[in-house]
């Protein structure tokens, strides 16, 4: 795993993770309501949030395989600023736990699956 997983703390994303992340979600990131041509996959692509105590945790209930894997989960605040990211390998668990940043209203959470494109939840509204 890099640049960050389910520490105490979050560290700073990389300009290389950011570089690397940019360009998946400038292709067509996939919901629950709009799955594409991946409709039935929703359930092991959708990312879930749980928030307590001032950190996110973000689950992406799919196997991780040599051939088929998540490959980054991101999340990003209302504003769509980046609040933390992970690449993951395959012998990975695909988790991410970052810092709530004071003032957040809300936290998006992505994932890219090596097979099935780009997935995010809805905004998850923190309380």
């Amino acid at each position: 795993m890099a640049d960050m997983g389910s520490s105490n703390s979050t560290p700073a994303v990389s300009d290389e993770l950011k570089a690397e992340i940019a360009p998946l979600e400038a292709k067509k990131v996939l919901t629950v309501a709009d799955p594409g041509e991946f409709a039935g996959k929703e359930g092991k692509h959708v990312p879930t949030i749980a928030v307590a105590e001032s950190k996110a945790t973000i689950v992406v209930p799919h196997g991780m395989e040599e051939a088929h894997w998540i490959q980054y989960i991101w999340a990003k605040n209302e504003s769509g600023a980046l609040i933390g990211a992970v690449k993951l390998s395959h012998t990975d668990s695909p988790t991410l736990t970052v810092d709530v940043p004071a003032g957040t209203k809300a936290i998006t959470a992505f994932e890219s699956c090596n097979l099935h494109g780009v997935w995010k939840t809805d905004d998850t509204p923190i309380a």
